[in-house]
């Protein structure tokens, strides 16, 4: 036991267990731990920093794209050296939004992770969120409505213009000068004074309303107002004759009762010839009115046989069409 404690320390004669020569390398080992660590905390501070470098962004990222600046963290220096130093190139961050990919990568790779970014940013990373300021510049003002200057009043209601937005006015649209804006608000005078004046063509169920160089027709067929052969007006035809004094009042001119006939001749005990059955019921549409109130200085009644037919006198179609009364209201 004596033996054994003299021997010296336990301590000892565990170093004792190593190699002389390799006695003094063991350092090497806390060394190199320290260095990793403080190359992964350097990368951890890059990483969090921002910075970041344009290669690694996707090819789908526009090349006039400009990133939120961050706070730069500088030391200040003298004026002079300031003057001295050459001008520095704006660098182009990551917003806080996401983290640089050569960061990440680096980092990885001195943890020892085989993963590498190698064909591009994943779409969380690459794509930086809004800023408030890029918010503010995509409020595009509304235009304004193109009126000619000086003019505030419209003519007519809103409601009555076609609007349309654009930056600028379209190719085909040339400024309207003042000249012709009182040409328009003329002619919207004289087109008002024209409707007010022009003949109205009423829609009557079994009367063709039509404009003639006299005025207005009133076509009615035969069948409507008279039966075959007569001149005696039956009960439905006295009530059209009732619906046509309305169009006929409007006016001051005079009104003309047209007989037609069609080319077959005929003879009867009361009418001998077309001439006679034609004339016959424009004399019955005439005594009509004027039983009705219109004034009898102002009726016509002519017989004009089969002398002006609408359609060929050969067809049963033909000859239905051309028997008819037709009431010419003078329009001055």
């Amino acid at each position: 036991m004596l033996e054994d404690y003299r021997s010296g320390p336990r301590h000892d004669s565990l170093m004792s267990a190593y190699h002389e020569s390799d006695s003094n390398s063991g350092w090497m080992i806390s060394y190199l731990d320290i260095m990793t660590l403080l190359v992964a905390l350097f990368v951890i501070i890059i990483a969090a920093a921002g910075s970041s470098s344009p290669k690694w962004f996707d090819e789908d990222t526009p090349s006039d794209y400009v990133f939120p600046s961050s706070p730069a963290l500088e030391v200040p220096l003298p004026a002079s050296l300031l003057q001295a130093r050459p001008p520095r190139e704006d660098m182009l961050v990551m917003s806080e939004a996401g983290l640089s990919p050569m960061a990440i990568s680096a980092a990885l790779g001195v943890a020892g992770l085989p993963w590498r970014i190698r064909y591009g940013v994943p779409p969380l990373l690459a794509a930086p969120a809004p800023t408030r300021a890029s918010l503010v510049e995509a409020i595009v003002p509304l235009p304004r409505l193109l009126m000619p200057a000086g003019n505030d009043d419209l003519s007519s209601p809103i409601a009555d213009y076609m609007v349309v937005l654009t930056d600028r006015p379209p190719v085909n649209v040339q400024p309207v000068s003042d000249e012709s804006i009182s040409g328009a608000v003329a002619l919207e005078q004289a087109l008002s004074q024209r409707v007010d004046s022009s003949a109205y063509l009423p829609d009557l169920d079994g009367v063709e309303v039509s404009r003639v160089a006299e005025g207005i027709s009133l076509r009615v067929q035969d069948q409507l107002l008279f039966p075959s052969a007569t001149a005696e007006l039956t009960t439905n035809g006295t009530s059209l004759v009732g619906s046509l004094l309305e169009t006929i009042q409007r006016y001051d001119g005079e009104v003309w009762v047209e007989g037609h006939s069609d080319s077959q001749s005929i003879n009867t005990p009361d009418y001998s010839s077309n001439w006679a059955l034609s004339s016959a019921r424009a004399i019955a549409i005439v005594e009509a009115l004027e039983a009705a109130g219109v004034s009898p200085e102002r009726l016509r009644a002519v017989g004009l046989a089969a002398t002006q037919p609408l359609e060929d006198n050969s067809t049963l179609e033909g000859r239905a069409r051309n028997r008819r009364v037709e009431v010419v209201i003078h329009v001055e």
